[in-house]
């Protein structure tokens, strides 16, 4: 071999660690220019204190009950009305299109307000697996959330019961059905 074929091979091997250890060194200050997310992401991300609270069916529903299931969360302050059934449409709409991972995923709504008989009935003909906190539990499950006024907003919640991602109203439900896919595959829960 000559010279210039050995430090050619000097390069192909060598310069790319080089260059990586320099992007991670102190003496330069890369850092990528955006994430791949579409909600906001927590940091640190925000775990659920323990609770025992009771459903809309009078149900008790414990921090327990979030565990080993990837949570989508909505959260709204007043009576559950057109808007928020419509985000409980998309956000089933988002727990269909994880494919073989439905089963999960599952949904929750917080709301302050108790719900009206005519507004629950149309969310269990939506989804029959709506799991509903309301009136005074509500109020209380949304004093454990982050500390945040703007209502209704959205949330991911992983299978540890840790708040990670956040859309605030007026998101894309398609870009929460991105991050939850990309969760979903990059994601092992054994």
């Amino acid at each position: 071999m000559n010279r210039t074929t050995i430090i050619a091979l000097f390069a192909v091997f060598f310069l790319p660690v080089v260059i990586a250890v320099l992007m991670h060194s102190e003496w330069f200050e890369w850092r990528p220019a955006e994430t791949r997310n579409h909600g906001e992401l927590i940091q640190p991300p925000h775990a659920l204190p323990d609770f025992r609270l009771h459903d809309a069916d009078g149900r008790v529903v414990a921090r327990t009950d979030l565990l080993e299931h990837w949570q989508l969360l909505h959260v709204t302050d007043g009576a559950c009305g057109e808007d928020c059934v419509e985000s409980l449409y998309w956000m089933r709409q988002v727990r269909r299109a994880q494919d073989r991972h439905q089963p999960d995923v599952e949904i929750t709504l917080v709301t302050d307000q108790p719900i009206d008989p005519e507004i629950l009935s149309g969310i269990e003909a939506l989804e029959a697996n709506v799991r509903i906190i309301s009136g005074q539990a509500g109020r209380e499950f949304s004093d454990m959330l982050p500390d945040d006024e703007s209502l209704p907003v959205s949330y991911i919640l992983d299978t540890q019961a840790n708040i990670i991602l956040r859309y605030p109203e007026g998101s894309d439900f398609n870009g929460m059905r991105r991050d939850l896919r990309r969760l979903l595959t990059w994601t092992r829960t054994d």
